[in-house]
């Protein structure tokens, strides 16, 4: 089914209304427009609804930094990587660490979308390529 514009849109404005200042997604405001659309439900409120968690679930995404790693980085690298992630972002990012065994060596950083990574396979992977 598609989804018309008229809904991708006021999802949107729904969102905007679910952050604070800083653009980080508050519980309390989820919960008001939630109530607000269960008090009087707009046409297509199913797909509207649908619409508006993906959109909630990307917002949340983009505060929180997925750091994997082979071998554990040390605090100060940690919080290194925080102050630098907030600053690039404009925003605060908690970093939430995982031990991924694929990794030989290095650090894979997720952020929402983006992902940045500094690996072992990355660096082989351009001299794989020329032997083939």
């Amino acid at each position: 089914m598609a989804i018309s514009h008229k809904v991708r849109e006021l999802a949107k404005k729904l969102v905007q209304l679910s952050l604070d200042e800083e653009g980080r997604v508050l519980e309390e405001k989820v919960h008001e427009v939630l109530e607000s659309l269960r008090a009087k439900p707009p046409r297509e409120h199913k797909a509207l609804l649908r619409v508006y968690m993906d959109r909630i679930k990307r917002e949340i995404a983009k505060g929180v930094a997925v750091v994997e790693y082979a071998g554990k980085p040390d605090d100060s690298s940690i919080e290194t990587l925080q102050r630098a992630l907030t600053e690039h972002y404009g925003r605060g990012i908690q970093v939430e660490l995982r031990e991924n065994a694929d990794l030989l060596a290095g650090i894979r950083v997720t952020v929402g979308d983006d992902v940045y990574e500094d690996s072992a396979a990355t660096r082989i992977r351009p001299l794989a390529r020329a032997l083939i």
